[in-house]
């Protein structure tokens, strides 16, 4: 049965999970979703999968997955033998884990409303929106000082997570 991921290739989130499943030879059905004009995410049957109508979201056999991070651990756990991307020691884990967090919770807010003012020609962001970017990304500056990825000394799904962008 084939790996489906649902959303549009176009979104920095889909292409994440893409490049996860692409670095671990994982093949993904894509199941584009037109969320913007006719809202097929706010659908019932999508809402059956995913209740936060988010993309992406991952159908494994029957298993329903969504927000791209988990997407991407549970790849990694699930079909990458060397789990390099996403390390089993729980120090080395715990690493990824905190860079995954502050992307989805302080640095992807940040990009997307650069994203959406973008794709969408929405407003401009404004001096206070810059400065937060700016502060977030300072923040990666200061990791990378001290150490040539993200979250150790090798490539992960923390890094993946960024390079959509």
């Amino acid at each position: 049965m084939p790996k489906i991921l649902h959303g549009p290739e176009t979104s920095p989130l889909v292409r994440a999970v893409l490049m996860t499943a692409r670095a671990i030879g994982v093949k993904l059905q894509i199941q584009p979703l037109d969320y913007l004009e006719k809202q097929e995410h706010r659908q019932e049957a999508f809402l059956k999968m995913n209740p936060a109508h988010t993309v992406p979201t991952l159908d494994d056999d029957g298993f329903y997955l969504w927000e791209s991070r988990s997407i991407m651990a549970y790849l990694v756990s699930k079909y990458d033998r060397d789990n390099q991307l996403y390390p089993t020691d729980v120090k080395n884990k715990a690493l990824v884990d905190t860079v995954l967090h502050f992307d989805n919770g302080s640095l992807w807010p940040s990009i997307r409303k650069y994203c959406t003012f973008l794709a969408l020609n929405a407003n401009p962001p404004d001096a206070e929106d810059q400065e937060d970017l700016k502060d977030k990304l300072t923040t990666l500056e200061r990791i990378l000082s001290e150490r040539p990825y993200l979250a150790g000394d090798h490539l992960t799904i923390a890094e993946i997570g960024r390079a959509h962008v």
